[in-house]
């Protein structure tokens, strides 16, 4: 089933298991799926075709959103934890404890049911006699109001499916990059007639290796 709309990924590399994404309107990169811009289908058709896509640490990949947001998870930046408790109260008495020195990426792992989870919608919610009654060493405890406002959607990078994804979605011409590990060269596939061509530079298609192709610029032949 195609679909409609689609986040671009960072190429850069990712932060922790979470992909980073175009932030709106192309202000540098983001993890919050919120903040993320969204594609049509004819936007991000019309980059694969002129073979805008780039590669530094990580393929830069269309992603249709609507899937993405299936399998969006909530997760909190330490960066951003500005209140703890008993210095700060929750005026509903609800509290969240994170497990020192436990990260992913800068997302802080949870108590939750069965162990530390970076899924904070799996957070256990103490309240203050609970508290007084537990063993807190190795826990920072965190007012639940806070938490709550600085949480944001995630998406992990082992929920890539580029099937259900991609091509499934409607784009077409985005090929997995492969590495030719005997002559360190990055096989990328032409985006104007599709030959696979293989180049030293892993990052921007340089040049087509048919002389008739209008992406052909003699680049290879001086490699």
């Amino acid at each position: 089933m195609k679909r409609e709309r689609f986040y671009k990924t960072s190429p850069h590399s990712y932060v922790g298991n979470n992909v980073s994404f175009h932030a709106i309107d192309g202000h540098d990169y983001v993890t919050d799926i919120d903040k993320a811009h969204i594609y049509t289908r004819e936007e991000a058709q019309a980059e694969i075709d002129r073979g805008w896509l780039r590669y530094c640490n990580i393929q830069e990949l269309f992603l249709s959103a609507d899937h993405v947001d299936e399998l969006a998870v909530w997760h909190v930046d330490t960066q951003y934890v500005k209140y703890t408790y008993p210095s700060t109260k929750d005026p509903m008495n609800e509290y969240v404890a994170y497990k020192n020195g436990m990260w992913d990426g800068n997302d802080l792992a949870f108590a939750s049911t069965l162990s530390p989870s970076f899924n904070y919608s799996q957070a256990i919610i103490f309240n203050e006699y609970d508290l007084e009654n537990l063993d807190l060493n190795g826990w920072t405890i965190v007012p639940k109001f806070h938490t709550d406002e600085i949480a944001r959607r995630t998406f992990q990078k082992q929920n890539i499916n580029r099937r259900k994804m991609i091509t499934a979605a409607g784009l077409t011409g985005i090929k997995k990059i492969t590495k030719n590990k005997g002559s360190g060269k990055t096989r990328m596939n032409c985006p104007k007639c599709g030959k696979i061509v293989w180049q030293h530079d892993p990052y921007d298609f340089m040049s087509c290796s048919d002389v008739n192709c209008e992406r052909y610029d003699g680049y290879l032949a001086q490699c």
